[in-house]
This record gives structure tokens, sequence and C-alpha cells, in this order.
């Protein structure tokens, strides 16, 4: 790697989507560990069902929410034969063995072609969206369910150290951008002051303006708010989110900083889909693994992208990534202090990065509906 100040990247923008998985969501991308058609699953009763394209169906109408909590997760892996998708869903609803292709999710398709995709990305942790999400702000967690979580009458709030701390320690510029739910208001009000509303990103990014660190979440999913959510979370219309992402892809690659910016899009976790990888295990804190009940089994995969000038054309990268690799990059490019046990062993961003050749500045754009 380069020294972090040669880089050429002073911005760096993740974007957080909810709950797929990789061959769900990229098994189709060429290049890519990736299985769709031709796959079975046994359903509760034991009778063996087969993957399907899901194709116009968008939103997966009419079924449930696959289930992703914890112990389900675990349960999946079955000593692992990866076998459990639909163990824990009603005999008939085939949703979790569904997948969609690159016709269905135009934005991933221009980014196959034209950017990277990560396809050995895995959630911090094997259980739901909660937990997850503060891997991507602390490198830990204190939760291993949603219980108490953000969407709760009564929050529980968090005392994590965060990314946010370790970039104000080093005087280095943030922003949250949020759309209906600010995640950071889990640590009450302490980050009121990097957290404003998503039409500040536009605003910033068309002005040259944006903070070293930015990071942008979605509409996050409400039943009866279906038209409006375009985080990808069942039963969100992927189009949606197909629509936010280009968005913000456009958004960037106008703006006067796109030579110097890195957009990063991952997901909290993998949502009760299939993915036939078998998750690894990484280091937990003592505290972690005790109070929390983290046995320090990544989360299924789940789909990364990393899209600017520095990301190489046309790429499928098989570096073992997780969100502390995000962090780590941050840490490197910026000189933080690490977040978490797992800084000093996970594998850093910026290797799956073009240093060594000149930065591809052309942008082009995508037809995104």
């Amino acid at each position: 790697l380069p020294e972090p100040k040669d880089s050429g990247i002073d911005h760096i923008v993740v974007v957080m989507m909810e709950n797929r998985s990789f061959d769900h969501m990229l098994g189709w991308v060429p290049g890519a560990n990736g299985r769709q058609a031709g796959l079975l699953y046994p359903d509760a009763e034991g009778k063996l069902q087969a993957t399907h394209r899901l194709s116009t169906d968008y939103q997966g109408c009419g079924l449930e929410d696959p289930p992703h909590g914890y112990d389900h997760g675990h349960a999946i892996i079955n000593g692992g034969r990866m076998d459990g998708f639909l163990r824990d869903t009603p005999v008939g609803d085939l949703f979790p063995i569904g997948y969609y292709t690159a016709e269905e999710l135009p934005f991933y398709a221009g980014c196959a072609q034209e950017w990277t995709i990560c396809d050995r990305y895995h959630s911090g942790m094997l259980a739901s969206t909660q937990s997850n999400r503060m891997y991507i702000h602390c490198g830990q967690s204190d939760r291993n369910n949603n219980s108490g979580g953000l969407f709760d009458v009564l929050p529980k709030t968090s005392t994590l150290r965060t990314v946010w701390d370790a970039a104000a320690e080093a005087g280095v510029s943030t922003g949250y951008y949020f759309n209906n739910l600010p995640y950071t208001a889990i640590w009450g009000g302490k980050y009121l002051g990097i957290s404003r509303p998503f039409a500040s990103f536009a605003l910033e990014a068309a002005a040259g303006l944006l903070p070293a660190i930015s990071y942008v979440d979605p509409f996050f999913y409400n039943d009866g708010l279906d038209h409006l959510c375009n985080d990808d979370h069942p039963h969100a219309d992927v189009r949606n989110g197909q629509s936010f992402l280009n968005g913000i892809y456009d958004t960037l690659r106008r703006s006067p900083t796109w030579e110097k910016t890195l957009m990063v899009i991952c997901y909290d976790e993998w949502g009760g889909f299939f993915d036939h990888v078998e998750p690894p295990y990484m280091p937990v804190s003592d505290a972690e693994r005790d109070e929390v009940g983290n046995d320090g089994r990544l989360g299924f995969r789940v789909p990364c992208v990393l899209i600017g000038p520095r990301a190489r054309r046309g790429h499928v990268e098989k570096m073992l990534l997780e969100p502390n690799s995000i962090l780590k990059f941050m840490e490197w490019r910026w000189g933080l202090e690490p977040l978490g046990v797992r800084a000093a062993v996970t594998n850093n961003l910026a290797h799956a990065l073009d240093f060594n050749s000149a930065p591809r500045t052309e942008a082009p754009a995508f037809s995104v509906p």
C-alpha cells in the first residue's frame, strides 16, 4: 500500500443496505463464487425444494419476512451442510431460496461491468439487523438480537466507542445521513451534531463539501410504507433499492470531489436468504462472548460493491472482508485509533483497491429506472 496521504482517497461514503444474501442477489456475477439455479433445500417437512428465479416478483408479496435471528442463523449451518434456509418457514413459502438476476438489478449489473464486486464479504456476526449495524459503527456489538434496539418502544442505548469518536479524536470530519430513522439515536443525543437528513448529502456532495467519512442510510422498511422503502428489507421493492443506490452514485460521480472518493455498498446481514458458503470465525472480546453471547461466527455472505477511481474495473475481489475491513481502511487512511479486537487481524479494504494504476475517473451512467 502507498502512504495513506498518497492514496488519492480523501472521502469514503458507506451505504449499508438491509437483509439480503450474496447468492440471492449477486450469484449471477461472472467470475464470482455464486450459485443460483439448480440448488435443492429441504423444507420443514423434509421435502426438497428447488431454488427459483423471483423474476418480476420484486417484493415477495404475501410471503413472510424470512427468519434471520442468532439461533436461526446458527441452525441453518447444520454442521456445514448449509441447508436450513427453509427449516423455520411455513411449508410452501419458498421466498428464502428465490434469487434475482442482472435483469432485475440494473444498478448491480452496471457495477459488475464497471466496478468491483466482493464475493467474500460477510456480515459482522451471525445475527439480525441491530447486532450487525453496531459492527459498522463500532467494530463489535453489545447485542445479539433486535431486542431493546432502535425500533423498539424503549430503545436500549449503547455506550460502545464508535468510529465517530475515533474520527473526532483524530480531527477527521464526519457526517451521518439518514432518511426516516437515524441509527445514531442508539447513542442518545451524542451524535446529533453529525446526523443530518439525506437531502443534505446531495447538497454537500454537489458543493464539494462532503466530510472525509460519510455514512448514508436508506429509508428503512416500515409496514404500510412499502412504496417509500428503499433499503431492500423485505418486503420493500428491490427496484427502489436499485434507484436509491444509483442516485447516490450519480450524485458522487458528478461531485467535484469524485476523483478522490470511494463509495462502499454493503448489507447489514443476510435476511434469511440462501447462500452456499459457510461463514468463518473471527475474534471477539471477552465481553462480547460472555455478555452478548456472540461465538465469533461471521454472518453469511452479503453483497458488497466498491466504486470509485481506485476501484478495479469489472473485478471480483476474493479477499475475506467484513465490516471491520471498512473500519480498518479508515484507521489506515486517517490514522484513527482501532476499534474492537478484530482491528488487529481483519483484512484492510485498501488491499482490494488499485494503487498501482492511474486513477480511473471516468464514471459511466447506468440505465436504472
